[in-house]
């Protein structure tokens, strides 16, 4: 009989406020918390998880060819997540390895509401008068003026799951109710195209060149690292509002940081960036009045949560039983 010993690596929210979770991996095996530096190398990572054949995988480590050929006896990794760029699926399944994801809708309304929340408090500078109003500074309030939400044109890069309803939500307060999209393959929901005349798809280019404010929601891959860089930015409008949602390492923070001098991009909202936690004395945190940068906090709601936890335990409990997985990613290499 399989003896299950469950690591769960780089995960706070992990059975913390629902401990049921918790309680319900315990009654199959052994269950470990582990913490990691987000940039360990695989052979180390699979020297800290000797001896686990499941892993409950946050944003962080990576889970590379190295780890894996370190790893004997792995059986699977589920992610607390929907997000895999961290995870070499062809080197898992290779080795043997599960690899399963939280099933898309989980997150959806979730992270695409936090991004309309972000976006909506860095041009209102919401965050950054709250605090001058706490420190005592009523008078300062005339330093705070915000741009209308109403009547921008709105553009999403990446119209997968998330990107969509984004779209759907821009929709409401559009230019025209038109709102552009780039995706040469997006992913949305089945159908999600046919009763939607005004989502507009167009170039990259030109959702750089007509739009005021833009939704980041690409998946991670080759084609789209640093994709938001200095060339990139040139081609915005003066004044142009960022938002990011996706993956922090979709831009190069030195260019986003210099086009905000240049009043080039009025401002620049996100819940990821390429290096997490990230270093309190990063730029970003020190200009609260064009940047709003929250901790990788958008799956942070009851029902999303939530169903993020349950995935993970019907995951493991899953396995234990022999039973068929769900959003199982190597089983579609």
């Amino acid at each position: 009989m399989t003896e299950y010993k469950i690591a769960v690596v780089n995960s706070s929210s992990f059975g913390q406020r629902y401990k049921e979770h918790w309680e319900a991996l315990e009654k199959l095996g052994t269950v470990d918390r582990f913490m990691v530096d987000p940039d360990i190398s695989g052979k180390d990572l699979a020297e800290k998880l000797a001896g686990h054949n499941v892993i409950i995988a946050s944003v962080t480590p990576n889970f590379r060819e190295d780890f894996f050929e370190n790893m004997p006896g792995l059986l699977l990794i589920s992610r607390h997540g929907i997000g895999y760029n961290s995870i070499d699926i062809a080197a898992a399944k290779k080795h043997g390895v599960k690899v399963t994801i939280v099933p898309p809708l989980v997150e959806r309304d979730a992270v695409a509401g936090n991004a309309l929340a972000n976006l909506l408090a860095i041009m209102r500078m919401t965050v950054a008068a709250a605090n001058r109003e706490r420190e005592g500074h009523y008078e300062d309030r005339a330093q705070f003026l915000g741009a209308e939400f109403a009547g921008k044109q709105f553009g999403v890069i990446g119209c997968g799951n998330i990107g969509s309803r984004v779209a759907e939500y821009f929709h409401l307060f559009s230019k025209d109710g038109v709102v552009l999209i780039n995706d040469p393959e997006p992913h949305t929901p089945e159908g999600w195209w046919d009763d939607k005349p005004w989502a507009k798809r167009v170039s990259f280019d030109e959702v750089l060149e007509q739009c005021d404010c833009i939704s980041l929601n690409a998946s991670l891959d080759e084609s789209d690292f640093h994709f938001i860089n200095k060339e990139a930015l040139a081609k915005c409008k003066d004044g142009v509002y960022f938002v990011n949602h996706a993956r922090g390492a979709l831009i190069v923070e030195d260019d986003m940081m210099a086009a905000v001098k240049s009043g080039k991009v009025r401002g620049y909202a996100a819940d990821t960036m390429e290096v997490e936690p990230v270093p309190g004395d990063h730029p970003f945190l020190q200009d609260p009045v064009h940047f709003l940068i929250t901790p990788h906090t958008s799956a942070y709601t009851d029902y999303c949560l939530h169903g993020m936890g349950d995935k993970c335990v019907s995951d493991v409990q899953n396995l234990v039983a022999g039973k068929p997985l769900v959003r199982e990613l190597t089983s579609e290499l």
